[in-house]
């Protein structure tokens, strides 16, 4: 099961994952570390999480397997530079469902938009990688304007709650 909780309070990052893991996990100190790219992780814990933030909402995906999140604001016409990255069956789909996935997994696996991006193709309901379906479940939702992708290595039931 994977719980995403969210909130349009201003917010530190860091403040914010703590809180979450403190009243969602009863983690009353987490000791953070962070990857090679940069990914957070608790020191010495088997909860996963990923953060995720856009416009006015910050949101954090919390899991007891890799998780990765991304939320964006559905603020009209996607910016040129991001429309140019597409590939023209990717033009045809929801820019906003297209990008969230490509973020949420690279996020989950890890990596980073420079060295997966080009890799990666979402059409049709699928998203690949050098071709390939990708291993990785995706779950998107939409909260008030935003959409939201949650990739995980299997489907699994996801919780949305408001803070």
């Amino acid at each position: 099961m994977i719980s995403v909780y969210y909130t349009t309070e201003r917010t530190e990052s860091r403040e914010f994952t703590a809180r979450v893991l403190r009243e969602a996990c009863g983690i009353a100190e987490p000791v953070f570390r962070t990857s090679e790219n940069g990914k957070p992780y608790l020191a010495e814990n088997p909860i996963y999480f990923n953060l995720s933030h856009s416009g006015e909402v910050t949101a954090i995906a919390i899991s007891k397997s890799e998780v990765g999140l991304d939320i964006q604001l559905r603020d009209g016409t996607p910016r040129p530079a991001l429309s140019r990255r597409l590939s023209p069956a990717e033009r045809e789909e929801d820019f906003f469902k297209v990008w969230t996935a490509k973020e949420a997994y690279i996020k989950y696996r890890g990596g980073t938009l420079a060295g997966m991006l080009p890799a990666l193709e979402y059409k049709a309901g699928t998203l690949y990688e050098n071709g390939t379906p990708a291993p990785a479940a995706l779950f998107f939702a939409e909260i008030g304007g935003y959409a939201l992708c949650v990739c995980s290595r299997a489907p699994q039931p996801v919780t949305l709650y408001s803070l």
